[in-house]
């Protein structure tokens, strides 16, 4: 039998824990290796070679989807596991871009989970039909509308979309410049684009909607 050693990746000890507990019990599946950020997991797995990983999306410094994209660069063969209390429509499609094969809330978790590391050991991609469908349409030339998604934040290209995680986190227009490697006029400028994208008529009111949105 093929032991399939894994990686689980989240700030969260007692989660790490939990799912480690919930794969444990299969025979072919060792989860051996955690980290609580996306530096620590970079490092062990230049270290340690792992057959998938499972990152959470929301962690301190790296995001789980920059992690995901380093992952996918370095390793591109390596199956990618989303895992996120985050609403499927506003991350999921934002994850498979960034390179994961797979997307999963926790919500759901405890039900899917052991399905989707199987379809993802096994070379498939696992996601929810709703997404399939969405997907689906995509690729036949049907958009779905950008209001379908929670405050229209599938209007939002990928660098909008972090200002917006970093507003839900509380940084400040300079620290988000450093982070991002931009001019402070740049951050206020993406900050603009969102207040009129997302019909927010105040900084209180974008704030909001990213704390709604995309806080933990």
């Amino acid at each position: 039998m093929t032991m399939h050693p894994l990686m689980i990746v989240d700030d969260h000890p007692i989660v790490r824990h939990g799912i480690a507990q919930l794969l444990a019990g299969q025979p072919d599946l060792r989860c051996d290796l955690q980290a609580d950020d996306a530096d620590t997991a970079l490092q062990l797995l230049r270290q340690h070679p792992v057959d998938l990983v499972i990152v959470d999306i929301s962690m301190p410094g790296l995001s789980g989807l920059d992690l995901t994209r380093r992952i996918a660069a370095s390793w591109p063969a390596l199956p990618v596991l989303v895992l996120s209390m985050h609403e499927e429509s506003v991350y999921a499609e934002r994850a498979f871009n960034a390179g994961a094969r797979g997307y999963l809330t926790k919500q759901g978790a405890t039900d899917r989970l052991l399905e989707a590391v199987r379809r993802l050991l096994q070379g498939g991609a696992y996601f929810s039909p709703a997404l399939e469908q969405r997907m689906l349409a995509g690729l036949r030339g049907q958009h779905t509308p950008a209001a379908a998604a929670p405050g229209g934040l599938a209007t939002l290209n990928e660098r909008e979309f972090e200002v917006m995680q970093m507003l839900a986190q509380g940084l400040s227009s300079q620290e988000m410049a450093v982070r991002i490697n931009r001019s402070v006029k740049s951050v206020e400028a993406y900050r603009a684009a969102l207040r009129t994208k997302l019909g927010a008529r105040t900084l209180a009111d974008l704030t909001r909607l990213a704390i709604t949105y995309c806080a933990r």
